[in-house]
């Protein structure tokens, strides 16, 4: 008798919470459909706003060496800064100093 009354309290607990979802606010807006389609086609015309694979923008790509990436990384760690706290700029030093060591050893 205790299980069937845990069990029941259990589905009460759980629907109620399914309903509490309606008291979320639903985001609104200002602008309707054709205001949002307007300045699309405008941002297009303009060049502001590309489409498709042309508004695509790649990462810019790292001009440094493996092995500077590679003694900067082993610098963060041992500064206790992979995972941590942000760096302070004697240790961004330290770390760009590594990297630089690196090389003028030609360290790979």
């Amino acid at each position: 008798m205790k299980t069937k009354i845990l069990i029941a309290a259990t589905f009460a607990t759980l629907a109620g919470h399914a309903f509490a979802w309606d008291d979320i606010p639903k985001p609104t807006s200002t602008a309707n459909r054709s205001d949002v389609v307007a300045g699309l086609a405008a941002g297009l015309r303009a060049g502001t706003v590309g489409s498709g694979e042309a508004g695509y923008t790649p990462p810019p790509v790292s001009t440094l060496s493996r092995a500077q990436v590679v003694a900067e990384t082993r610098e963060a760690m041992r500064l206790g800064l992979v995972g941590g706290p942000d760096a302070t700029p004697s240790q961004l030093e330290a770390i760009r100093m590594a990297g630089l060591r690196a090389i003028e050893h030609g360290a790979e």
